[in-house]
């Protein structure tokens, strides 16, 4: 087996006529060795000597943002399934409509109640992704949504 730091590829002379001539020799383990790293994430590029190393790939600030915002609304959503199901914001939102329109609603300050609580939830989450815009990288990185200050208190 060989692999070209170039194209960045494996060759087997058994099946490819025309190997790159930067292609280095490695063993058919090392060859399933880089191809199971691959598969759980890594890039194969070069190191110095053009021989193949498996690598975490670099993730950009766009992607750490991405993953970031991901979290805070994962986050958002775990806080508000615990102030109410979503069968029961349903039932809540049903109740003040029909307080608002008729006057007559059995837990009108308990659906009240949850839906303030969920908006400031909601509130939160939204200005926690507005800082996320413009955390530099190292911040990113590290980032926990749950420890965030701005979540409202027993959310």
């Amino acid at each position: 087996m060989f692999f070209s730091p170039s194209t960045g590829g494996f060759y087997d002379p058994a099946i490819n006529r025309d190997i790159p001539a930067d292609a280095v020799r490695i063993s058919r383990e090392r060859h399933g060795e880089l191809i199971a790293a691959r598969a759980a994430g890594k890039i194969i590029a070069p190191d110095r000597a053009g021989r193949p190393v498996a690598r975490e790939p670099r993730i950009g600030i766009d992607q750490l943002r991405t993953r970031a915002v991901a979290s805070v609304k994962g986050e958002a959503r775990r806080r508000i399934l615990a102030v109410a199901s979503l069968e029961q914001q349903a039932n809540d939102n049903a109740t003040i409509a029909i307080e608002a329109f008729a006057g007559v609603g059995a837990d009108m300050e308990g659906a009240l109640d949850r839906r303030a609580r969920i908006d400031a939830i909601r509130t939160a989450s939204n200005a926690i992704e507005a800082q996320i815009a413009r955390m530099p990288a190292a911040n990113l990185t590290a980032f926990d949504p749950s420890l965030h200050p701005l979540w409202p208190e027993h959310s």
